[in-house]
């Protein structure tokens, strides 16, 4: 199932943000601890201390929170990535790797049950459009951040290097969420996920 469903009401002001956030948090901790299946509209608004018709203002369905969870919890991501893209100074590039994987990796693994939940159900819902749109936004901190750095192979094509960075990235910490049993240790992960990113710089510049 690929959806892309809109809120009912895009929430304009602050005590509406807060109504909505409200919804999606409860949602988040409702599907952590019953799976997808087993919650209701009525749950959630319970959860949220919102009234049942409240929460149909805000969202038509259960499809629709989820969704719009899920985009905005990935967006929340990316602009963390995106503030650690933004150096203060010059760094070289093994800098911005580890600044890049620590700041990708660990908001994941710090929360790791909700975001486990989140990137199955995400596999659901999620329309190729959005998807490939939320993750270019990734790749474009990637890059910029690798194009500041003061050892960047001007002939370097950066899209491209970008692009396969942050696929390591991405793919090997949510591997480590969704395949094992247990969540990794976080600094064993970020270790991981920069040793790989970097080897993988090496042998670009070598080749």
């Amino acid at each position: 199932m690929n959806l892309i469903v809109k809120p009912r009401r895009k929430p304009s002001q602050s005590r509406a943000w807060m109504t909505s956030g409200a919804i999606q948090d409860a949602f988040v901790l409702l599907l952590v601890e019953r799976g997808y299946d087993s919650v209701s509209m009525r749950d959630i608004a319970a959860v949220a201390g919102v009234g049942l018709g409240t929460l149909y203002v805000y969202f038509p369905g259960k499809d629709s929170i989820a969704a719009v969870t899920v985009r905005t919890r990935l967006r929340r991501l990316a602009a963390i990535v995106e503030v650690a893209a933004a150096a203060s100074g010059p760094r070289k590039l093994d800098e911005t790797v580890r600044v890049l994987a620590g700041a990708h990796v660990r908001p994941l693994l710090s929360r790791s049950a909700e975001w486990r939940a989140l990137l199955f159900l995400e596999r659901r819902i999620s329309s190729p459009a959005v998807y490939r749109e939320l993750y270019k936004e990734f790749v474009a901190s990637f890059r910029n951040a690798f194009v500041a750095a003061s050892d960047w192979p001007p002939a370097f094509d950066a899209e491209r290097i970008a692009l396969n960075a942050f696929a390591i990235v991405d793919a090997i910490t949510k591997h480590a969420l969704l395949v094992q049993d247990t969540c990794p240790d976080v600094d064993e992960l970020v270790g991981d996920v920069e040793c790989a990113v970097i080897g993988y710089l090496q042998s670009a510049v070598e080749r």
